[in-house]
């Protein structure tokens, strides 16, 4: 608890972000991968392994971006920084633990961005008063617009989750309906982002999430990107998120995966 305690007041990050929970929410994620580590490995190495394969199809290599780096557990780092000149890793907070990672390697930029361009928006515009909901604009930074490799690294099912959090909190008379249009719109935007690029574009996302018994029957699923229609994926495969024990101790919580090859 004091290693947490004493991450949260040390690392550097603008305002906004602590004021909506996207600090509190990666450090609780590190905590929840300590605890699983063994049922998440199927996962990590799945990802990592496209993300190499999708690498190898590039004709050129002068520079990868990552949106959604988090905390580079599902990030060959060492790799794309070595079949790369440049390795630039984005996501809206970095703890210091992942930016010494990236000192050790002298081609790899950390970006601080807010993939939704909603967040400060957001917040800046609940603390003066206002009741509106921002709209998606997402505009990819220079760095992702001269990328030969970008790649969206599950972190399309997460992009609307600490927004929708923060509107429900401070926004009373918004109801389910408009907050869950509203995050299918930013799912949507980040998508047209990404197939707007003319480079070499791979998303690895969970779409399906699954809830079992102590028997290991299905006792409910649904979706996590807000019913989108995603196309046939290049692979798949499970995420044991949360085995028994971890959020409840009679279900577990499983994600369906899938990646793709976008462009």
């Amino acid at each position: 608890m004091l290693h947490e305690i004493l991450t949260y007041v040390t690392t550097p990050c603008p305002a906004y972000v602590r004021r909506m929970r996207y600090l509190f929410d990666i450090i609780a994620l590190r905590g929840r991968y300590h605890r699983n580590r063994a049922a998440w490995r199927p996962h990590l190495e799945n990802t990592r392994a496209f993300l190499l394969a999708a690498a190898d199809r590039c004709e050129r290599r002068d520079a990868v971006a990552v949106y959604g780096a988090g905390l580079l557990l599902d990030v060959p780092l060492a790799e794309l920084a070595a079949r790369f000149k440049e390795v630039y890793l984005l996501d809206i907070v970095f703890l210091r633990e992942v930016r010494w990672k990236a000192r050790r390697y002298g081609n790899v930029t950390l970006v601080q961005h807010d993939t939704t361009n909603v967040a400060e928006a957001l917040c800046h515009g609940i603390r003066q008063g206002s009741r509106e909901l921002p709209e998606p604009s997402p505009a990819p930074p220079e760095c992702v617009r001269r990328a030969d490799l970008v790649i969206s690294l599950n972190l399309l099912s997460q992009l609307a989750l600490m927004p929708r959090h923060y509107a429900g909190r401070k926004i009373d008379e918004l109801d389910e309906q408009q907050l869950d249009a509203w995050c299918g719109r930013i799912v949507d935007a980040h998508l047209e982002l990404l197939r707007s690029l003319d480079h070499h574009v791979c998303m690895v996302v969970d779409h399906t999430y699954e809830k079992r018994d102590k028997s290991g029957a299905i006792v409910h699923t649904g979706t996590t990107v807000y019913d989108r229609t995603l196309p046939e994926p290049d692979a798949t495969w499970n995420w044991n998120l949360a085995p028994l024990g971890e959020n409840d101790r009679t279900l577990s919580t499983g994600l369906l995966v899938g990646a793709w090859h976008l462009r």
